[in-house]
């Protein structure tokens, strides 16, 4: 099945996450997942597999998650990637007027 999709958990502790990854291996068919970090976990399923979808995001829920991207494979890493930028690009802004009140 290639994984061309993919959602993001959120969780508040690692039990949490714990308890979602227990989930997800209740499912009938056992999505791909990843633990990005502490509180962080990625699932890749196929895009055209909508049912898995809804099941992974209720399996999230459930397990006091939030579900922080459902988009395609890649797509959330880009979108994160060009906020930090604008705001990195923001302060830079901020801080070229700050200097230049100064002198």
């Amino acid at each position: 099945m290639p994984g061309n999709w993919e959602v993001r958990g959120l969780f508040g502790n690692e039990f949490a996450m714990e308890s979602a990854i227990e989930g997800l291996k209740r499912l009938e068919r056992v999505p791909e997942f990843k633990v990005l970090d502490r509180r962080n976990l990625q699932v890749v399923l196929d895009k055209r597999d909508e049912k898995t979808r809804v099941l992974v995001k209720n399996v999230i829920k459930i397990a006091h998650g939030y579900v922080e991207g459902d988009a395609p494979l890649g797509e959330y890493d880009a979108k994160k990637a060009e906020a930090k930028k604008k705001k990195l690009e923001e302060y830079e802004k901020k801080v070229r007027a700050a200097t230049q009140k100064k002198h």
